[in-house]
Formats: C-alpha cells, structure tokens, sequence
C-alpha cells in the first residue's frame, strides 16, 4: 500500500474523532446544553448508518451559528460518511463546497479568538478531509498538500494547549503511518521511524481524551493490523461492535481482521451479515456487495469448496453497474474470473 493509500486510515480516524471533540469548542461558546444533546445525538445516528437523520440536526447549527465552522464541518462530515459507507459519490462536489466553508469561517474567526485550539482542529480536519478524498480520485499531491496542512494546523492546536489529549490522536496516527509507508527509507537522516512515538500518542489520546474511546480503538486497530498485532486488533474491534452493534463502519475493521487473521468461519459469517445489509440499502451501487461475494468465494475456496466459490463468482460476474463502477471493479472482475477459472480445474480434477 502507498504512503497516499495508507492516508484513508489517518482520515477516516479524524472522521470519527473530530465528530467526538470539535462540538465541544462550539459549545464552549455559542452551544447551549439542548445543542449539545441534539449533536450527541447526531453521533450516535451517524455510527449506526443513519445519516439523513443526522444530517438534518447537524444542519440545524448552520442555521443557527452561519459565521462558526461546527456546523459545516458536521454536516460535511456526515456527506463523507454516507459516501464511504455506500461508494457513491454523487455527493462529492456537496461535500468539497462545505469542508471549503469550513476553512472559511474557521480563518475568519482567528483575529478574535488567536487561542482558541478548536477551532485549528475543526480547520485542520477539513484538510485532512480533503486529503482523504483528494487520494481516492488519484490526486495524489493534492492529498499529500492538504495531509500536511492538516496536521500542522493539529499540532498549532496542541501548541496552544498541550493536554488537548483528543488531538494527540490525529497527530499521533499520522506519525505511525507515514513512519510505516516510509520505513524502507529510514536509514535517510532526514527520514524518522515514529512508529511507536505514534502509537503512545494513540494510546495516551484514548486514555486520557474526552471523547475518542470507541474511534480511537477503532484507528488503533487499523494500525495493530499493520503492524501486524492481530490479537490486539480483534480485541479492540470486538469492544466497538459490542458497544454499536448495528454500526457497518465497526463491522468492517473486525471483518478485515479476521480475514487477514485466517479466521475464516468467523469472517465468512460476518461477510454474509454485511452482504445481507448492504443488498438491502436504497440505490445499492453494488460496490460493497461484489467484495463481499469475492471475498466469500476466497474463502470457499480456502476450504476447498470449489462448487460454492464458483456460485459465488456466478453471484459477483452477473452483477450489472454503470460503465463508471466497471471501471472501478476492473481488478475485482478479473480475480473473479481467475477464482472462477481455477474452481473450475480444480473441480475437473474431482470428475
């Protein structure tokens, strides 16, 4: 995976931990205690795919606070969530438009309010937002640009105050990921390993900050499965999907572990508990269910079961998308057919 690549783990993390902390610096100043309840509850919906409801109440802090960037960025926030969770991306110039504003008003506010740390966090995640989205179309310098001015903008936040715990999370995994894209490079003296600098940040971020115990253990888990700690990953993993059950985000880190961790009757269960949700949401673009086909038929054929890969792969090829999601779905569409073409063979030879 390339070091661009490796940004989605860093900005989907401050997807989850920005929602967890930026409301507090809104609150501090302008939110009322009802404000506040209505933005807990918005959270709560967003982790469990409701996004339309959560959408609604955040834009309610546009209306009532235009000139704060809280209120942008959540509902900005909430767009990129839908987005990730369905792989359409018909929203994205919705999206670009308010993470701008955010920036906007952000920039707007620091005359008056120099020390206030929030609001460099809610700026920085912007960029890093943009960072995000900007590596999934391919425009690589762009996410590297706006991955470097979100993290300094981060780190100015933690100049201001240096027990902003939540922060030591944003920065702390963009240490451990750079550091781990790079590691082929660190005899380099201008090249460091903060790897494990990143992951104490992580930890101290989840001990000690307000807001990011559940996404923060969910970043964390990303990185131990990078680093190849899997029963440290799962064990995290579980704890989310305990706590949110209904939550596809959560489903998907504990079913990548268990993947990669050969746990192959556990995924498979899980994969099918995902295929089933995923069939079922309005205007299912397909991208997610033919993962979950492929990868159901990798593990078929992981057991030797050539004849239910093989339906699998029937399942996944007779799927019809847009021209622009066959595009997308190349790579995947060719391993299903060499799956299928090796189930085949193996399934002569039984003959």
């Amino acid at each position: 995976m390339s070091y661009i690549k490796s940004l989605k783990f860093f900005c989907f993390f401050t997807w989850w931990i920005t929602f967890f902390v930026a409301f507090s610096a809104t609150n501090a100043q302008t939110l009322t205690d009802s404000l506040r309840k209505e933005i807990h509850l918005g959270i709560d919906e967003t982790i469990n795919n409701q996004f339309s409801k959560a959408e609604i109440r955040f834009r309610r802090l546009i209306a009532r606070y235009p000139e704060h960037p809280a209120g942008y960025f959540y509902t900005g926030a909430t767009i990129q969530a839908e987005i990730l969770d369905r792989e359409d991306y018909a929203r994205q110039q919705e999206f670009d438009d308010l993470m701008e504003k955010t920036v906007q008003t952000a920039e707007a506010l620091y005359d008056s309010l120099q020390n206030d740390p929030w609001l460099y966090f809610l700026e920085g995640s912007a960029h890093l937002y943009r960072s995000f989205m900007s590596s999934k179309r391919g425009k690589s310098w762009a996410a590297y640009r706006n991955a470097t001015r979100g993290v300094n903008r981060l780190e100015k936040s933690l100049a201001i105050d240096s027990t902003f715990f939540d922060a030591y999370m944003g920065v702390g995994s963009y240490k451990y990921w750079k550091s781990s894209k790079t590691k082929g490079l660190s005899w380099l003296p201008f090249v460091s390993d903060d790897r494990e600098k990143g992951i104490r940040m992580v930890n101290t971020s989840i001990e000690n900050g307000e807001f990011v115990s559940s996404f923060g253990k969910d970043q964390l888990a990303w990185i131990y499965i990078d680093a190849g700690r899997m029963e440290d990953a799962e064990e995290l993993a579980l704890q989310n999907c305990h706590r949110y059950p209904e939550s596809r985000f959560f489903k998907w880190t504990l079913v990548e572990i268990y993947f990669r961790s050969k746990q192959f009757d556990r995924a498979y269960q899980l994969y099918q508990e995902l295929l089933d949700t995923v069939r079922s949401i309005d205007g299912n673009n397909h991208y997610n269910e033919t993962d979950c086909l492929l990868k159901m038929a990798e593990i078929d054929v992981q057991r030797g079961d050539f004849l239910l890969a093989e339906k699998k792969l029937d399942e996944l090829l007779a799927i019809t998308v847009p021209e622009a999601m066959q595009q997308r779905l190349e790579k995947r569409y060719k391993r299903a057919r060499e799956l299928k073409k090796h189930c085949r063979n193996e399934l002569a030879k039984s003959e």
